[in-house]
């Protein structure tokens, strides 16, 4: 039965992957079901815990008063999110060390560099260990799991009608466009969302159609379950006005400012958990999980997702309450709590924790953008200025800057949002936003355009592959990730760790050429560990130097390896990797 199934749906005609998209979409749009489900269940369950809400949270004084006198909960506020931490380090290092970080990310550099291969695994693997990281005060977003599941479910179809690396490539972002279409109810700005994020200066326009397909389908189904509602409806549009735009600019500015605070403290956070060595890997989401909880102890609005406490602002009832304090205190405490989001976020997924972080940066954007409309309302008193209306063009201005993912942005927060009033001043202020941070991205697996990408070899011109050779376009080869057959398992892992490597050339003594080995496609027993790799290389084919660059890259892609050992003289010179060989393309077609 099964193979008859696989044999109706096999490949026949390019249309096909309009048909698999709709199935992609169905499928993804009951698991974005199953997950929101589960989340919600357990953000309930853990809030109700320590009892906490947005209007119980007063000025910092009335904070530490309240953690000296409630011990329990207290307590429970900050070693909750270590708990968490810790079964989520604990599944992440024993199950899967793919489920740590964004998951985004690992989706780009799958798309890129992998022929759109993931783990089918890394899916459900990324969500159990996102239910305790974010449920229990970690800090950070579902969106990246969402994408990840998506993605993986759309490659699992792939393999099942047995697409090639084209097919499976776009039914990846179908996947991708589907959960985050559907989670966030905003179908559209999934599908782009999906087809931009994987370049900084580009989309990926052989998806478009089939992401459109995907998201749809799974917006249709999720909002069975749902409802269509917006998750951040504004009741009253403001009109947009002229004089506000100098502090729109300001906002951009903002957001930019912010923005790359974000990205350097997660690079650096993430650098600084990888060099504590004396600690397990399992434990570094816990460590991560108890600094959280100690600024969740005075403000308690920067773990989770915050979407309670972004409604409730939004809502207008927080500036209102802190009215006796002066707006310029209120515009203050909200660039404080956009600023420890940072913090509490960098926290949770630098340590090593499994959450997205489009979350965090709507959270992040709609602080600054109440604190720059609550500066705005000082200088225009009487124009009726929407605190809320900053807030949702904050939302989609940092996240444009953050992910280079401008179209994204603006068509994902004003379906959000359901205003379409903002669309103006949204465009003016994410179009800055971007502009300002275009050195600065947090998915560093990004490449600037389609041209750029191994994703996109087939649209290569095979004229100047094979007139470009290997030793006219490279001075020397790189030799790093040559190992001898000697080595034992136990000291190319050591090796990987340093050089980060997980394909190998394999050579004897004598610098002969012994074949390949790929760390990702082999398993050892314990007992075998300290034992010499020879048994595991693979007899991959080498290039000689005078070859052309289109051997080299043919031999990489029917091997499904990132670099091909290179020979001068029938001894290994070295290796250039898939990377390489796009770079000479494009120097070559430079001059042409």
């Amino acid at each position: 039965m099964l193979n008859r199934l696989k044999l109706v749906l096999s490949v026949r005609h390019p249309n096909s992957i309009y048909l698999y998209s709709v199935l992609v979409g169905v499928i993804c749009g009951v698991a974005s079901m199953l997950f929101s489900f589960i989340m919600n269940l357990l953000e309930s369950f853990f809030l109700s815990m320590h009892m906490q809400d947005p209007a119980k949270n007063e000025n910092l004084i009335q904070k530490i008063q309240f953690a000296t006198q409630h011990t329990s909960t207290s307590l429970i506020i900050l070693l909750l999110p270590a708990v968490g931490g810790l079964f989520a380090g604990l599944i992440i290092h024993y199950f899967c060390k793919d489920a740590s970080g964004t998951g985004t990310d690992e989706m780009i550099h799958a798309f890129h560099f992998k022929e759109g291969k993931i783990n089918t695994t890394t899916p459900f693997y990324k969500g159990i260990a996102t239910f305790f990281t974010v449920p229990t005060g970690g800090s950070g977003g579902k969106e990246g799991p969402i994408s990840l599941i998506g993605a993986g479910i759309g490659v699992w179809f792939a393999g099942l009608v047995k697409g090639g690396a084209r097919a499976r490539r776009t039914l990846l972002l179908a996947g991708t466009a589907a959960g985050l279409g559907s989670v966030f109810r905003s179908p559209l700005g999934g599908a782009l969302t999906a087809a931009e994020m994987v370049y900084k200066k580009d989309i990926e326009s052989d998806a478009l159609i089939p992401c459109f397909i995907s998201s749809v389908t799974a917006y249709l189904v999720y909002i069975s379950y749902a409802g269509a509602e917006s998750p951040f409806h504004i009741m009253q549009s403001q009109a947009f006005h002229a004089q506000e735009i100098p502090f729109y600019l300001l906002l951009g500015a903002l957001c930019f400012l912010f923005g790359f605070l974000f990205i350097k403290g997660f690079n650096n956070t993430r650098t600084f958990f990888a060099k504590l060595k004396f600690l397990p890997p399992w434990l570094k989401p816990a460590v991560g999980g108890l600094l959280t909880g100690c600024v969740a102890l005075l403000f308690f609005e920067v773990t989770g997702m915050g979407n309670d406490f972004l409604e409730f602002v939004i809502s207008g009832h927080y500036p209102d309450y802190f009215v006796s304090q002066g707006a310029i205190s209120v515009a203050l405490t909200f660039l404080a709590i956009a600023f420890l989001k940072i913090v509490t976020t960098t926290l949770t997924i630098g340590s090593g924790g499994s959450a997205g972080i489009f979350g965090p940066s709507l959270f992040i954007g709609a602080m600054l953008g109440a604190a720059t409309g609550i500066f705005t309302q000082i200088v225009f008193p009487n124009q009726n200025v929407s605190i809320a209306s900053f807030m949702v063009i904050g939302m989609g201005a940092f996240y444009a800057g953050v992910a280079h993912a401008p179209i994204a942005g603006i068509v994902m927060i004003i379906e959000m949002s359901g205003n379409y009033t903002l669309l103006p001043p949204l465009i003016i202020v994410s179009i800055f936003t971007f502009l300002l941070s275009r050195r600065i991205s947090f998915y560093k697996n990004q490449v600037d355009n389609r041209f750029k990408s191994p994703a996109h070899s087939y649209n290569m011109r095979t004229d100047v592959l094979e007139n470009s050779l290997l030793k006219e376009a490279f001075p020397e080869f790189r030799n790093i990730a040559v190992i001898n057959q000697n080595w034992s398992y136990n000291e190319v892992i050591s090796y990987a760790t340093v050089t980060h490597a997980s394909d190998f050339v394999v050579i004897d003594d004598e610098w002969n050429y012994m074949g390949m080995l790929s760390l990702r496609l082999i398993t050892t027993k314990r007992e075998e560990r300290d034992l010499p790799i020879k048994k595991y290389v693979e007899k991959i084919p080498s290039i000689d130097s005078t070859q052309n660059l289109s051997a080299a890259l043919n031999v990489i892609l029917e091997h499904d390896i990132d670099k091909v050992a290179i020979l001068e003289n029938g001894k290994v010179a070295g290796y250039i990797r898939y990377r390489d060989i796009f770079e000479a393309y494009n120097s070559s077609m430079k001059q042409l």
